[in-house]
């Protein structure tokens, strides 16, 4: 009897394990997936489309970035909203950043993907590495899970 208990504690450890190695690879992938998805927006803006006229330029990335502003109840548990003045100025500063940065550099190379715990959830970053104007620089794209997607949340 006892023999079988332990069986089942150590499967069970180990299922719990596989499950969270699981979940690691799940998430890099959806994080990476996503950090694709906004370089792309951020670079490749269609001016021949009404809405970015009418909206503004980065429209399309407004909804996988993280609402970081005074409103409590919807702080980092939220996406922006591009119609309101403030959270759109918060969207393009974040593409502005982008184009600066890693879409400087269409080889660029995501070095790692981890998790971090922090007050606002769990974080997943992904440190890249490119290269502007001749030198190599890193930065760290974090993320956080809200309504069942990732957005980035900052940039370091």
């Amino acid at each position: 009897m006892k023999f079988k208990i332990n069986l089942l504690i150590i499967i069970s450890f180990l299922s719990l394990n596989f499950c969270k190695a699981q979940n690691f690879a799940t998430d890099s992938l959806e994080v990476v997936n996503t950090f694709k998805n906004i370089i792309s927006l951020c670079k490749n803006v269609d001016f021949s489309d009404p809405k970015v006229l009418e909206i503004g330029t980065f429209y399309k990335v407004a909804p996988f970035i993280i609402y970081r502003g005074d409103d409590k109840k919807r702080a980092w548990k939220d996406f922006a909203n591009y119609n309101n003045e403030d959270e759109k100025n918060g969207v393009d500063n974040v593409c502005f950043k982008i184009n600066q940065t890693v879409n400087q550099d269409s080889s660029y190379k995501i070095l790692k993907f981890q998790k971090e715990k922090e007050s606002e959830g769990e974080w997943n970053v992904l440190q890249i590495e490119y290269v502007k104007k001749g030198k190599t620089k890193i930065a760290a794209f974090a993320f956080l899970k809200v309504k069942n997607k990732f957005g980035l949340g900052d940039i370091d």
